[in-house]
C-alpha cells in the first residue's frame, strides 16, 4: 500500500527545459528553496490542470510559449513544516533566450552539473538524472528530517488509480 503522501494530489508544477546538454535553472530568489537552483513552476491555480499550469509558468517566469510539456512523474514529501506533492514535466525549450524574472536569475547548466552542484535543490540530484534521461513516469517520494534534509527516499509506480489524462498531465 502506497503512504497517502505518496498520492496526494499536485498543487504545483515543476518544469525542467532542456536544450541538448544543458537544462535552464533558476537561483530562486524567494522560498522554498531560496539561495538554490532549480526548475521553473509554480502553484496550480484554482480549475487549471496540472498542464496548464505547467505551461502558464513556463510562460510566465521564462517568456517562453510552450505548446506541450512531458509528465515525468509526481515528487511527493513529507517535512516537519509541510507536506505535499507537485507534478513533474519536462519540455525542449523552442529558444536559449528568456527574459528576466522576478523569482530569481535564469541560466543555462550542463546536465551533469544539475545533477551533482551543492548549489542545485538536492532532491533533484535524486530524480534528476531519470526524469531528464526520460524514464517512465513514477512517484518519486522524500522524506525530510527537522533541518531540511532528505531522511530517506523512494521511487515507485504511479498509483493504479492516477490517470495522466485527468490530470492534464498531456495533451
Amino acid at each position: 500500500m502506497i503512504a497517502p503522501a505518496l498520492t496526494a494530489a499536485p498543487t504545483h508544477t515543476l518544469c525542467f527545459l532542456t536544450s541538448g546538454e544543458r537544462v535552464l535553472m533558476l537561483h530562486r530568489r524567494k522560498e522554498p528553496n531560496r539561495g538554490l537552483w532549480n526548475g521553473v513552476g509554480g502553484r496550480i491555480e484554482a480549475g487549471e490542470t496540472p498542464h496548464a499550469a505547467c505551461l502558464r509558468e513556463v510562460r510566465e517566469e521564462t517568456g517562453l510559449q510552450l505548446t506541450a510539456a512531458s509528465f515525468a512523474g509526481l515528487l511527493s514529501w513529507c517535512a516537519p513544516a509541510a507536506d505535499g506533492a507537485l507534478a513533474l514535466y519536462t519540455a525542449p525549450a523552442p529558444s536559449e533566450e528568456v527574459h528576466s524574472c522576478d523569482e530569481g536569475d535564469l541560466r543555462w547548466q550542463p546536465r551533469q552539473w544539475v545533477f551533482s552542484s551543492s548549489a542545485v535543490v538536492s532532491n533533484i540530484h535524486v530524480f534528476g538524472p531519470a526524469v531528464l534521461n526520460g524514464a517512465p513516469a513514477c512517484v518519486y517520494h522524500f522524506d525530510y528530517g527537522s533541518h531540511g534534509h532528505i531522511q530517506s527516499h523512494e521511487r515507485r509506480p504511479l498509483p493504479a488509480s492516477f490517470r495522466v489524462a485527468q490530470h492534464g498531465a498531456n495533451i
